[in-house]
């Protein structure tokens, strides 16, 4: 009975996961908020660990199937920011099957690659955190300066990291609000991409099949230098894989731009493994989904991480054969689908959330993080100055 429920709870988690994946503008952060709202109710269903397990399997399944919305529709999250150039590049060629199979190639590769070096991990990351715990927002100040120095326009993103720095502030320091992150990426990353797809009325050209233009050597290459940049990167507070992707891109020296494709993924997926072990060995939350679990239990043991861990495995062999079958039928379907009555019903729906969960001071936030987000696209700037709404709050608290 034990193993069907374990089975049952992995299941529903792909079922949520894929409905996060596949559906533009729904963030795995959105599910993870409801979960705690209505903890209360839903522990007297489910135990703990079952939930644990739906939450693990869902945000694996998650970093598979993301890759799809985001190259067919450019929807954008704090983790896919680095690839949507290529991904967009390669959709309007009519190659996404390509971008997607990148996708789903790194994500395994992530998840895969950091699996195996899980005993590394648990020794490294307390070692690691334990020696720079006190100088954490000097790295990521001098992490963000250097991205910010690398950019094409410095002063516009200077004033983007700071203005949404400023917004997350607010938002965390609401004492209303009991899920702050709801309001805050929903709008700068959700709702703004939504809007700004129904303006552009997306339209995809007719795809094609295309051969994978990667060799085994590289994503051999690719899945060590980016692992290892997501353990120097992941568990520090506030840092997005997208720093990582970032950094690994410089490691790497790539040439090819498409291959941006593969290492965001493998940095994505990376992460999520990383987030788990995190929590075991520092006690720390890493991203929406381990917060979720840590607000349900306070902490893990080795016992929960093997199963936490095994969960991961078993989900990616599943939604990675689900992800593989649903591609074809998406994009055949992609231009049939009425994108504009899609986004505006899951802005309502989002609407809505807010105002359940963070009421009247939420949708205040979900308001100016969308408007935000909107003039960010507007000036062209690219979306990882954005991602100030969660590292600018995390260096003040730490130097305060």
């Amino acid at each position: 009975m034990e193993i069907f429920i374990i089975i049952l709870s992995i299941l529903i988690g792909i079922i949520l996961g894929m409905i996060t994946g596949i559906t533009p503008g729904i963030h795995i952060n959105l599910v993870a908020s409801i979960i705690v709202a209505y903890s209360y109710y839903i522990l007297k269903i489910l135990d703990p660990i079952n939930i644990v397990i739906i939450i693990t399997s869902m945000a694996i399944t998650h970093t598979i199937l993301d890759i799809i919305p985001s190259t067919l529709l450019g929807i954008a999250n704090s983790e896919n920011l680095t690839m949507l150039m290529p991904a967009h590049k390669l959709t309007i060629e009519g190659k996404s099957k390509l971008a997607i199979q990148y996708g789903f190639i790194g994500s395994a590769l992530g998840i895969l690659a950091t699996s195996l070096i899980i005993p590394i991990i648990i020794f490294t990351i307390p070692f690691i955190y334990s020696n720079i715990k006190n100088y954490i927002p000097y790295i990521l100040i001098i992490i963000c300066m250097y991205i910010i120095l690398k950019s094409k326009n410095k002063l516009l993103s200077i004033v983007f990291f700071i203005s949404t720095g400023i917004i997350g502030i607010i938002s965390f320091n609401i004492k209303t609000i009991n899920q702050p992150l709801l309001p805050l990426l929903s709008g700068i990353f959700g709702l703004s991409s939504l809007i700004l797809g129904i303006k552009n009325n997306v339209k995809i050209p007719e795809q094609k099949d295309v051969k994978i233009e990667v060799s085994n050597k590289e994503l051999v290459k690719f899945s060590l230098m980016t692992t290892l940049s997501s353990l120097l990167t992941n568990f520090l507070p506030g840092l997005t894989s997208s720093y990582t992707s970032l950094i690994s891109t410089k490691l790497n020296k790539i040439k090819d731009q498409n291959h941006h494709i593969i290492i965001s993924n493998i940095a994505g997926s990376s992460a999520t493994i990383i987030s788990f072990v995190a929590f075991y060995s520092i006690n720390k939350a890493r991203s929406g989904a381990v917060a979720t679990i840590q607000y349900l239990i306070t902490s893990i043991n080795i016992t929960t991480l093997i199963l936490v861990i095994s969960v991961s495995l078993i989900t990616l062999s599943i939604s990675t054969f689900i992800a593989i079958k649903l591609t074809n039928k998406i994009i055949k379907k992609a231009n049939k689908i009425n994108y504009q009555k899609l986004s505006i019903l899951i802005m309502i729906l989002i609407i809505i959330l807010v105002l359940i969960i963070t009421k009247l001071e939420g949708l205040v936030i979900l308001i100016t993080a969308t408007s935000i987000g909107i003039l960010a696209d507007k000036l062209n700037l690219e979306k990882i100055f954005l991602t100030g709404c969660l590292v600018l709050p995390v260096i003040l608290y730490s130097l305060l």
